[in-house]
């Protein structure tokens, strides 16, 4: 059972570590995006502030999102391997 519980272990840090690179590489794209965005609407002389602040609106609103998101995926790995490591996770086959 010890080792079941190991190899468990092992594919949850696996599709952690997966999971925590995709999150980085989307973390790059947002943050280059958000650059990229940024340097348009300080050229944009014909366009009006209130559409300005609706698109900074929007970054902040994703980057908020975003880090919810990533915090609940997080906390939810964090969640399953308390119950391995307690012994609390379902027995299978028994």
């Amino acid at each position: 059972m010890e080792q079941q519980m190991n190899a468990a272990k092992q594919m949850i840090e696996m599709q952690k570590a997966g999971f925590d690179g995709i999150m980085n590489s989307t973390l790059m794209f947002l943050n280059q995006s958000d650059v990229m965005l940024n340097s348009f609407l300080s050229l944009a002389t014909w366009m009006p502030e209130e559409m300005k602040n609706a698109f900074k609106q929007q970054t902040e609103i994703k980057k908020q999102a975003f880090e919810f998101f990533k915090k609940s995926i997080d906390d939810g790995y964090d969640n399953l391997m308390k119950l391995l490591e307690e012994g609390k996770f379902p027995k299978f086959g028994q």
